[in-house]
């Protein structure tokens, strides 16, 4: 062979071994991160601790893992910034094969998951990133744990928390400041 062929040959092995186009994270559950969500339309809210509110739906395809879900949205646009599954598991040790298999799904639809910090091992976390979006799996409890699956646009994220302190600007006397 010569060298012409050799690269030629090396070349066309390094393309038969690139992995097929991965997914692009937009949403689950038949919501997609960005669209607008009427809250009217809710079937239920909640809040997380910091008061953010959560807008309770029922989702096109749900997952067996999953009883509740519900989406996180800008406060003034209303356009879905997180998406959210919430199970019930039997302990903590159930929960992890679930979130494998979990993990296992989401690395096949959209890549490799991200290497775990200090943190998320701690906190039973494992994730998937592309760009600004994310898709992460948590465990959360020993008995009666909690298994939850968090889908997130952190430019969104960002939008939101701009909108909350434009509203609560408008709410205060900030003259004394």
């Amino acid at each position: 062979m010569n060298w012409k062929t050799t690269i030629i040959t090396v070349a066309l092995s390094l393309v038969a071994n690139i992995a097929p186009a991965q997914d692009k994270i937009e949403g689950a559950f038949g919501k997609k991160l960005g669209d607008v969500f009427d809250p009217s339309k809710a079937i239920g809210k909640d809040a997380l601790t910091d008061g953010t509110p959560m807008y309770q739906f029922t989702p096109d395809k749900p997952f067996r893992s999953f009883k509740k879900y519900y989406v996180l949205i800008t406060p003034t646009t209303h356009k879905i910034y997180g998406i959210w599954g919430i199970g019930s598991v039997e302990n903590t040790a159930t929960g992890k094969k679930e979130q494998a298999l979990i993990m296992q799904l989401l690395q096949q639809k959209y890549g490799t998951k991200q290497k775990e910090g200090v943190m998320d091992g701690l906190y039973d976390i494992q994730q998937v990133t592309q760009g600004n979006r994310r898709v992460l799996t948590k465990i959360t409890g020993i008995i009666d744990a909690t298994i939850d699956i968090r889908y997130y646009d952190s430019d969104l994220e960002k939008a939101a928390e701009t909108e909350r302190l434009e509203l609560e600007s408008k709410k205060v006397d900030g003259s004394g400041l």
